[in-house]
């Protein structure tokens, strides 16, 4: 009788989730419950899911599961990284190479013509357009989006799944009691984002500007870090993973011997050490 009563009191308390899960859903604005309902259904988000559950399927705990999604994922987007780092040409300064020694206005003129109509044909020619090696990064970042709602498709599912946790987390699907896990993807981004901007500075020489990117992109850090916050804790713990192999990938891609293994040019940021460059005085180049 009393592991009957456990039995229906652990379905009730199942399916209150799932309608509080539902009525969440329904309070989102319209756009957002349709972008929401889109991605949740489509066919990235769909494929990243099957192959989370076939991960699962092979024994592995979902904790697991999902610590090996992210490493996976990576590992799949990253030649995206590895074919920008080839067409990836190092800033060079105004003025700084050929320079035409003339008062003369109209030979300043036709040079200044023969440029603008043959740089753009050089570079389309040998694939060094900014834009292209720019996508070829961020064409992946939809692909984490997605694989997001495939992670919140499976914590939502009917069956609950239950992901056992350890340490300070006993339920992963709890938020983190001590914030550990959510700062720590907080920490790995600012150190991400610290970094890139120390090993290649701005090519612009607009301060405000820079400094705007950076506070924007410093917000939506700390923004993400509170959302988490509030998340159950596997959500952190798969962004965690997938940040910190971010990291490790930016940084490999900089090593000398691994841009001479995938044949990438050699650029002066380039390091046999570049995980301990990151906190020493790095000399001008």
């Amino acid at each position: 009788m009393l592991l009957l009563r456990t039995a229906r009191l652990a379905v009730h308390e199942r399916r209150s989730l799932n309608c509080g899960q539902k009525r969440d859903a329904s309070q989102l604005p319209p756009v957002i419950s349709e972008v929401f309902s889109y991605a949740a259904e489509s066919n990235i988000t769909q494929t990243i899911q099957w192959a989370m559950e076939g991960i699962h399927s092979t024994g592995v705990p979902w904790a697991g599961t999902f610590v090996l999604s992210a490493v996976a994922l990576r590992l799949a987007t990253a030649p995206l990284h590895k074919v920008s780092a080839i067409y990836r040409v190092g800033v060079v300064e105004e003025n700084k190479n050929v320079k035409l020694k003339t008062d003369n206005p109209d030979a300043l003129a036709h040079a200044d013509k023969v440029i603008k109509e043959s740089v753009p044909a050089y570079l389309a020619e040998h694939k060094l357009q900014a834009s292209r090696i720019q996508n070829l990064k961020i064409c992946s970042v939809p692909v984490w989006l997605f694989s997001s709602f495939a992670l919140r498709n499976i914590i939502n599912g009917d069956f609950a799944p239950s992901v056992h946790g350890g340490l300070w987390i006993p339920d992963m699907l709890a938020p983190d009691p001590y914030f550990v896990l959510p700062v720590a993807v907080g920490f790995i981004g600012f150190l991400n984002m610290w970094s890139q901007r120390k090993i290649y500075p701005a090519a612009s020489n607009n301060k405000l500007l820079i400094r705007t990117y950076d506070t924007g992109l410093a917000f939506m850090m700390a923004a993400a870090m509170y959302i988490m916050t509030q998340l159950p804790a596997v959500i952190p713990l798969y962004w965690l993973v997938a940040s910190t192999t971010g990291f490790m990938q930016a940084h490999l891609l900089r090593h000398t011997k691994v841009k001479k293994l995938f044949d990438i040019k050699p650029l002066p940021t380039d390091s046999n050490t570049p995980l301990r460059d990151l906190f020493l005085l790095r000399k001008a180049v």
